[in-house]
């Protein structure tokens, strides 16, 4: 018997929402960042509801995401007679410009036969800990004790470190393993599964509203993003055998494809007309 619209976008959602320790600011930053990512869009407070209520998150646990993100100057809000109206920050556009080319691309990066490796002095624990912070910050591996390997041309602040430019003839698995951590390869192999699972859904679903369209994007793309953005952008030639990352992509895509991004107009307006 065919699915009633109700029961399809019940089941996908039980599926896709198989992470129940996701903090409410950073699925907030995925709805404005996936819905709402155009200089002047705006979403009311009674569409973040709508949105957000069938994730199963509190109207208090939303309000203390909202204020966090206020403070941390992500987004700004404003009110229009008794509805308050939010929207991303210049702050907040330029950090959802950056990280959406990596997203929401068709493929991963391309195998880059330019590379460096910067070797630093010898240092303290403590002088370790925070140079491997801020190369970390930069899409560096953190090779070994000061020791940084990066794609493309060496940086200009380089000068005290020794430089050694040249593809990789051999990663070894250590390194892989590595780069491509058992928390973060079961990240992408708990987002497949669920992909196998839902996409028959989403393909075969009678008429699907913009709103239930609008939950579902929200759900794979944070459960996508959240593994995408743990690790630098890398060739696949650096990750362990059996890297589930590249047919996590293509699945995220062909998803994507079938929930096209509704406009934050037309959300409101099923809001509206509820």
């Amino acid at each position: 018997m065919r699915d009633t619209p109700q029961t399809w976008f019940d089941k996908s959602l039980e599926i896709l929402t198989y992470n129940r320790n996701q903090m409410v600011w950073s699925i907030l930053v995925t709805i404005f960042g996936d819905l709402a990512r155009r200089p002047g869009d705006q979403i009311s407070g009674a569409l973040l509801s709508r949105l957000t209520d069938p994730m199963g998150i509190k109207p208090e646990a939303m309000r203390v995401a909202l204020h966090r993100l206020r403070n941390d100057g992500w987004i700004t809000s404003e009110r229009q007679g008794r509805t308050s109206r939010y929207s991303l920050t210049p702050h907040g556009l330029t950090e959802s410009d950056a990280a959406s080319p990596r997203i929401y691309a068709e493929s991963s990066a391309a195998p880059d036969a330019s590379w460096h490796l910067l070797i630093g002095e010898p240092a303290s624990a403590a002088q370790r800990g925070e140079a491997d912070k801020l190369w970390r910050g930069r899409g560096y591996i953190v090779v070994g004790p000061g020791t940084y390997l990066g794609r493309g041309a060496p940086p200009s602040e380089s000068a005290n470190f020794l430089v050694m430019s040249a593809p990789p003839a051999h990663v070894p698995n250590w390194l892989r393993n590595k780069i491509g951590t058992p928390d973060l390869a079961a990240a992408y192999r708990a987002l497949e599964d669920a992909l196998d699972r839902a996409l028959p859904l989403l393909q075969n679903a009678p008429h699907m509203t913009p709103i239930e369209a609008a939950i579902l994007r929200v759900v794979i793309v944070h459960n996508w993003r959240r593994a995408l953005l743990a690790h630098p952008d890398l060739p696949e030639m650096v990750f362990p055998e059996n890297w589930r990352g590249t047919a996590c992509r293509k699945k995220v895509m062909e998803a994507l494809a079938i929930l096209p991004r509704p406009s934050p107009e037309m959300l409101e307006k099923a809001v509206n007309t509820a």
